[in-house]
């Protein structure tokens, strides 16, 4: 038996992925600090100094999430009849940041090795690598398959968006859509 997933109206959705992946950067931002406070007890000179092994990934993820923010909210104002970029602009436009995207996160990559070798602090690395890995799921979800969370009856689904991520049969994302159109012409 299929399952029936919940759906909202579509002017209500695109207000709560707007809305929603901008608490996120503010939250996973504060999380950051926060935990970095405590577990570090940066008090006196080197409060709140940034650990740029851990801190780095954490800028590209808030930067794709920001993205993917404008994004919903330029759709929830053509739904609204507001001005808006058509699909073609959007798609110009994200076909450059999905690249601008590919760029900052491969840079990680050496950052991360440089900092193995020098057996930087282990938790800066662990955080680091989590939040990288977090920056690249919010890049597949965004600029490739749809892995959106899902829920049925109030419980959220996980394994379903990870089968449809390594089988690869995800749908694609709405905003690949975009910049399919646009490279098409």
């Amino acid at each position: 038996m299929a399952t029936q997933l919940k759906k909202r109206p579509i002017e209500k959705e695109l207000k709560f992925l707007a809305d929603f992946e901008l608490y996120g950067v503010l939250m996973f931002a504060g999380m950051y600090f926060a935990t970095k406070f405590i577990i570090d007890m940066d008090v006196g000179k080197n409060a709140f100094k940034l650990n740029w092994i851990s801190f780095y990934p954490l800028l590209v993820f808030s930067v794709i999430v920001i993205e993917g923010s404008f994004y919903w909210r330029n759709k929830l104002r053509m739904v609204r009849r507001k001005a808006a970029l058509s699909n073609f602009e959007i798609g110009r436009i994200y076909s450059k940041l999905r690249w601008l995207n590919v760029i900052l996160l491969t840079a990680y990559l050496p950052i991360l090795m440089i900092a193995v070798l020098e057996k930087e602090d282990l938790s800066g690395i662990i955080v680091g690598v989590l939040l990288y890995f977090i920056a690249v799921i919010e890049q597949i979800n965004y600029f490739h398959i749809r892995l959106s969370y899902q829920t049925v009856n109030g419980r959220l689904l996980v394994i379903e968006p990870l089968k449809k991520l390594f089988t690869g049969t995800g749908k694609r994302s709405q905003l690949r859509k975009d910049i399919d159109t646009y490279l098409k012409g």
